[in-house]
């Protein structure tokens, strides 16, 4: 025992080694090449691990998204989910049910919970000020041309039920490989993409949706 008190004492004045700072340089090439996508078109796989199903479900997806913000996300193969956003506005549409429900941005989250909140944040943001004013960086790891990153939103409401968003890129091309969102009961949601298109001509059209014959409810303010 003499001689580990001692060694405790010295272990204690040794100076304690600060973390290496984390290298973003791939994440601030990946925000930066976003602004050279007008739009983007992209099919995608969203696979959902809830702790209550001992399966994962895996659905298929599409999304279209043009500058500044208009979105098109549908989920299902026929559709079951339809999404519009036209600016701070948002259409979430159940094809099946005949019925819509206008949100506002504000609420979007609110009511999809995880996935509205992803929705409500695509894209994630301009450049890479707004990007750490809007998350936390935890980790970054690159591997080629591969980028690994895991944030978490600095929104307090968010932080409530998210543990981790985590996103795949590539830093060549600048395209998102997955999103996937875990939160803090154990579940996840990931979006596999495929098929993406850059700047290719979109009928404008796909942004609208007859809702001829729908039940269609606004928000309650």
């Amino acid at each position: 025992m003499r001689f580990l008190i001692p060694i405790s004492f010295l272990a204690l004045a040794l100076p304690v080694r600060a973390a290496a700072p984390l290298d973003v340089s791939p994440v601030k090439k990946w925000l930066t090449r976003q602004d050279e996508f007008h739009n983007v078109q992209a099919d995608f796989t969203q696979t959902r691990s809830l702790r209550a199903l001992r399966s994962p479900i895996a659905v298929p997806g599409h999304l279209i998204f043009s500058t500044p913000n208009s979105l098109r996300w549908e989920l299902g193969d026929p559709a079951k989910t339809v999404v519009l956003r036209k600016g701070d506005s948002y259409l979430l549409i159940q094809p099946a049910k005949k019925k819509a429900q206008r949100l506002s941005a504000g609420n979007a989250a609110q009511e999809g919970g995880a996935r509205g909140f992803a929705l409500m944040e695509f894209p994630l943001a301009k450049d890479f000020g707004e990007f750490t004013r809007k998350f936390e960086i935890l980790a970054v790891n690159t591997e080629g041309s591969h980028c690994h990153l895991e944030i978490l939103p600095r929104d307090v409401q968010a932080r409530k039920f998210l543990s981790a968003l985590k996103i795949d890129f590539d830093t060549a091309t600048g395209h998102m490989l997955s999103f996937e969102m875990t939160t803090k009961d154990g579940s996840s949601m990931r979006n596999e993409f495929s098929n993406v298109r850059v700047n290719q001509k979109i009928d404008r059209r796909v942004f609208q949706y007859d809702l001829t014959g729908y039940e269609v409810v606004d928000e309650k303010n």
